[in-house]
Formats: structure tokens, C-alpha cells, sequence
């Protein structure tokens, strides 16, 4: 995994998946959102979706990834590659390693675990960047912080 630096488009996109999160919160929600970009097309913008379906492991990217699931898996490898996923919240490391499987290459996130509560921590003391990368499929560029102010707010 190696680090990028995020775009102009990347705070536009990444403010989408925060008003996603709001609105989330304002309908008594957890406070996550997530968008799917690829190209200059949205395949998908969700929000944790535990409260609707009682899944645990529907979290934001989850509930991302399974919304553009028949579009994903009608694309190829390299237009896979091409795809950004933006989310609200440092991604855990099932999401992350959903996101590698799928062949996406580029996670940007805004709040940091360590901005959230203690329960959004990967395991107590530990986050992405100390996980093996055994976890991943190739290499990801993670851009972390974008808008990390706002969604830090949010997090909590």
C-alpha cells in the first residue's frame, strides 16, 4: 500500500460521501458514507446500512460495493483499476481487502480511525497501516485525511 495525494476532485467526490453521511445521521444512522467513482461516473453512494439490514458487515464501501455489484462484475480488470472509492471513515480491513479483491486501486478516506470512537479501531491499538499486506491484492494507493475535519465531527 502506498500514499497519494488527494485531488480537487477528490474533496468534491469525498464532500458527496459526507452529505451522504449526514443525511445518514439525521435519519439516526451510523454516521458513514461511501461513493464509487469511476471515470467521472457515480456507480454508487450508499451509507452504512446495519440499521436497515440488521448485517453487521454492511458497511459503507460493503453497502457501495454490493449496490454497483452487477456493473462491477460486468467490467473488466482494467477499468476495475480505474475506479475510486471514497468513504467517510478510514476503510477496517474487510472492507479494504473487499476493495483490493475487486480490483480497485485507490481508496481515498477522510476521518482516520484514530479520529473515531475506540470500537472503529481495526483491533484495540492497531490500524491499517500495521496490518500485513498479505490482506490486500496488489498494491492500493490510500489518500487519507481528505476533508478530515468534517468527518471527524461526524464520527464521534
Amino acid at each position: 500500500m502506498g500514499y497519494g495525494k488527494p485531488t480537487p476532485k477528490d474533496e468534491k467526490m469525498m464532500a458527496l460521501a459526507l452529505n451522504e453521511a449526514r443525511l445518514a445521521i439525521a435519519g439516526g444512522k451510523a454516521s458513514m458514507g461511501a461513493l464509487l467513482l469511476w471515470l467521472d461516473e457515480i456507480l454508487a453512494l450508499t451509507h452504512n446500512m446495519f440499521f436497515e439490514t440488521r448485517d453487521m458487515t454492511d458497511h459503507a464501501q460493503m453497502a457501495a460495493l454490493r449496490k454497483a455489484a452487477r456493473r462491477l462484475s460486468a467490467m473488466s480488470h482494467q477499468e476495475r483499476a480505474a475506479i475510486t472509492i471514497y468513504v467517510t471513515l478510514q476503510p477496517c480491513l474487510m472492507c479494504l481487502s473487499a476493495i483490493s479483491f475487486l480490483g480497485i486501486k485507490r481508496a481515498v478516506y477522510s476521518a482516520l480511525n484514530e479520529d473515531g470512537q475506540e470500537r472503529v479501531e481495526i483491533v484495540h491499538g492497531l490500524t491499517i497501516e500495521q496490518i500485513n499486506n498479505a490482506f490486500v491484492r496488489g498494491p492500493i494507493e490510500l489518500v487519507p485525511g481528505v476533508l478530515r475535519e468534517e468527518a471527524s465531527a461526524s464520527c464521534n
